[in-house]
């Protein structure tokens, strides 16, 4: 269980802080044991978050509080808010602002539901103060910061034990930029959702499971988290658990569990599960094969904006397939929505249909310029017919400079036609 987990890693991490020879000699080197004790009273957190500050500041030369707020007159929580206050300037320039979000929020805590879980927290303060606070540290200002929103939700969820807000934390964790992003935080937050039946959690969480984000994969702890909050209603965790007996993934493959699943998720709106049913029924996948049903899941997943949906549905006007009559202008209007959508296919279709002049129209600078977003984006065969398109020279005039650099680029691409083609313009 994640619990005893974090418990653990806790302590490993305070015997670590412990033989940092920063800490000898310090307030720090007679408390920093209270951390692992089973039951940390939040002052003793607070107190350290007020040593940390204090210990800022003091290298900072900047003049201590303790003269006009008398430190004896304030608890520890009042300590370190006052300080923070008086020198927010000043610590918004020397603190990251993840570090300097945690000590808000550890502060502005009155109670201690979730003791392991801060302390989790507190040691990533201390980590940063005795490791890491050398080095260069990039200012934010005021309004990059919510203060009162971001302490509002740890207090839920740390005060209130409130579900969503642990849910929400870790969101907060998994949808930051760049040296932000903490998806062990996510995980955190997620797995203390979870345990209150939470579905978002159980969907969110589930998808860490199974890509391996911050923990190891496993697609068991996956599939039981997206059965947990599909069986509570929960569209996109239907969705994954229908692909999961559709692969076979952690269970034996079930093709009427997946349509199943599928049919909730769909029902829900889910555009990639309306595409998947799509290809039940066009492909027979544990039911009948039924073309009509294929070619109205298709669409709707279209509509819906899926581009795999768009560019299949392209696919079926340009061909006439699905029991639909040939009709290219509509072809050419899905494979231009998923085109919208950077769908490397659709560029190569459009490219196609327009140099060909399959709509009645032929425009070979479209079509050039479909080809080249294709061969853009790695399309060997769009490099190819880029290829012949300057070495005919069939609606523009001929370029063999340029049908030799398109050949050759196919031919680096393994395309062996684009070889013996350059190889023959060569000779000449």
């Amino acid at each position: 269980m994640y619990g005893p987990f974090l418990a653990k890693r806790n302590k490993e991490r305070t015997e670590s802080l412990q033989q940092l020879p920063q800490i000898e000699n310090t307030w720090f080197a007679q408390n920093v044991t209270l951390l692992i004790l089973e039951e940390v009273q939040l002052t003793t957190l607070q107190k350290m978050l007020y040593q940390v500050i204090q210990g800022l500041l003091r290298k900072k030369k900047q003049r201590h509080l303790q003269v006009v707020h008398p430190e004896q007159t304030q608890t520890a929580q009042e300590n370190v808010l006052t300080l923070l206050a008086e020198y927010d300037d000043l610590l918004r320039e020397a603190i990251p602002q993840p570090i300097y979000i945690l000590i808000w929020q550890i502060t502005s805590l009155e109670k201690l539901a979730y003791t392991t879980e801060v302390v989790d927290d507190v040691l990533d303060i201390l980590e940063w103060y005795f490791v890491k606070q050398d080095e260069a540290v990039d200012a934010f200002e005021e309004e990059d910061l919510d203060h009162e929103e971001i302490i509002d939700l740890y207090k839920a969820a740390i005060e209130e034990q409130d579900a969503d807000a642990q849910f929400e934390l870790g969101e907060y964790y998994s949808t930051n930029d760049g040296a932000d992003f903490q998806p062990e935080k996510s995980v955190k937050w997620f797995e203390i959702a979870v345990k209150q039946d939470n579905a978002n959690a159980q969907y969110a969480l589930a998808n860490y499971y199974f890509e391996g984000i911050a923990v190891e994969e496993n697609y068991d702890r996956a599939f039981m988290l997206y059965e947990a909050a599909a069986k509570q209603g929960h569209a996109d965790a239907a969705n994954n658990l229908a692909d999961m007996y559709f692969n076979g993934e952690s269970v034996a493959e079930n093709m009427q569990l997946a349509k199943q699943w599928f049919e909730v998720a769909a029902k829900h709106g889910v555009a990639e599960a309306m595409f998947t049913l799509g290809i039940i029924y066009e492909q027979g996948l544990g039911v009948a094969v039924d073309e009509e049903q294929a070619f109205i899941y298709y669409k709707k997943a279209a509509e819906a904006g899926y581009v795999e949906a768009e560019y299949r549905l392209g696919g079926i006007y340009l061909e006439g397939h699905l029991g639909q009559t040939r009709d290219v202008n509509r072809g050419l209007y899905w494979f231009e929505r998923a085109a919208e959508q950077y769908h490397v296919d659709a560029f190569y279709d459009l490219g196609f249909i327009w140099s060909k002049g399959l709509t009645g129209i032929r425009n070979i600078e479209k079509g050039i310029h479909w080809f080249k977003q294709a061969a853009l984006q790695g399309d060997p065969e769009a490099k190819l017919q880029l290829g012949h398109i300057y070495n005919k020279g069939e609606g523009l005039a001929q370029n063999i400079k340029e049908a030799k650099k398109w050949y050759g680029l196919a031919a680096e691409a393994g395309i062996e036609e684009a070889t013996l083609l350059l190889e023959e313009l060569d000779k000449q």
